[in-house]
């Protein structure tokens, strides 16, 4: 996976900014959601985001597995990330 061909990723001091730049959107991601996109753009396949991510925030894998494939989902369903 990798972030779509119109979509820049910037890291903020309070997580990071997705602007589209066909459309000119722009979103403002938390901090864990920037790490995901940080991942995604590190080219961590898809599987290993989540473990990386529960271990770097000492959480549960289960609560982070599941937040991880709902954040990929909506990131496809608005077109920002491509396979």
């Amino acid at each position: 996976m990798r972030l779509a061909q119109y979509v820049k990723f910037r890291e903020e001091k309070f997580g990071g900014v997705l602007f589209e730049t066909r459309s000119e959107k722009v979103f403002t991601l938390t901090p864990t959601a920037a790490a995901v996109v940080r991942e995604i753009v590190a080219g961590t396949a898809t599987a290993d985001i989540a473990p990386r991510l529960a271990t770097r925030f000492e959480a549960s894998g289960g609560t982070i597995e599941r937040e991880v494939e709902a954040f990929i989902t909506e990131m496809r369903d608005k077109g920002l990330v491509a396979d």
